[in-house]
């Protein structure tokens, strides 16, 4: 059952990222793993373009994204349209810093001038893409990673 459960968990655009993210690297090498090589561990190639990812799906359907920051323990009653809009990306970038995971791309040695190469990698996965719930395409790809570079 359990690939059940993997096959209809309905990814998108962060996981399309989180490819070329990993296989891209030139130096990271994350601590407390037991390898010389440069390496982005799966999960932080994904939640770090996760925040960024649901600023830009929020108005696809507001609801589950202010369910979700509920689900993480953000109170979201009474909020103005721009803190809803935020309320997700918060709560995963307090779970961000809280655990240590890197403060954005520009912390595994990605720059400005390395998003191109990145949406390229993105546009590869048209299967993760399809998902979305919001079409995206270059463009949009380049804004989300660039608002991944830098956190706090």
């Amino acid at each position: 059952m359990p690939q059940v459960g993997f096959g209809n968990a309905g990814v998108h655009i962060p996981h399309a990222l989180g490819y070329p993210i990993a296989g891209l690297v030139r130096d990271y090498v994350p601590s407390g793993y037991r390898t010389s090589h440069a390496l982005v561990p799966h999960g932080v190639s994904v939640v770090l373009a996760a925040p960024a990812t649901f600023r830009f799906t929020y108005a696809t359907s507001p609801e589950r994204h202010l369910r979700a920051a509920e689900l993480m323990g953000v109170p979201t009653a009474g909020l103005s349209d721009r803190e809803a809009r935020e309320a997700l990306p918060n709560a995963l970038l307090a779970l961000v810093r809280d655990i240590g995971i890197p403060n954005g791309l520009t912390a595994l040695g990605y720059a400005e001038r390395d998003i191109p190469a990145l949406v390229d990698g993105t546009l590869e996965q048209p299967r993760l893409l399809s998902g979305s719930p919001r079409t995206v395409g270059a463009t949009e790809l380049a804004a989300i990673l660039h608002d991944s570079l830098r956190f706090w």
